[in-house]
């Protein structure tokens, strides 16, 4: 489909759409690494008033051991979160032992 929603003055309504989405889920993340631990930081964005704070959040639990900072669409966070859990889970049932980084980040 061609892109012909124009604005009067002659804007491309999609390509204002899609700035306006990387403005409102684009967040800061920052991790740093020591020898026997890892520190991660990110930015809370609450994206309306009728939401409560403390419901909003970018730092998931993935295992005990592992965890997962996402930036982007919360929804499509969750249906990651999800999957990477579904993923460790069934690892640590197969084989007895926590799934390693390297494979669950494949």
């Amino acid at each position: 489909k061609a892109l012909k929603v124009f604005s009067p003055d002659g804007r491309i309504y999609q390509i204002e759409y899609a700035f306006k989405a990387i403005n409102q889920f684009g967040a800061t993340s920052i991790a740093v690494k020591g020898t026997d631990s890892v520190v991660v930081i990110s930015q809370k964005k609450v994206p309306d008033k009728l939401i409560l704070p403390s419901s909003v959040t970018s730092i998931y639990n993935i295992t005990d051991t592992h965890g997962a900072i996402v930036v982007g669409n919360p929804q499509d966070a969750r249906t990651l979160i999800t999957w990477l859990r579904h993923q460790a889970a069934d690892f640590k049932f197969k084989f007895g032992y926590d799934i390693p980084v390297h494979v669950l980040a494949e």
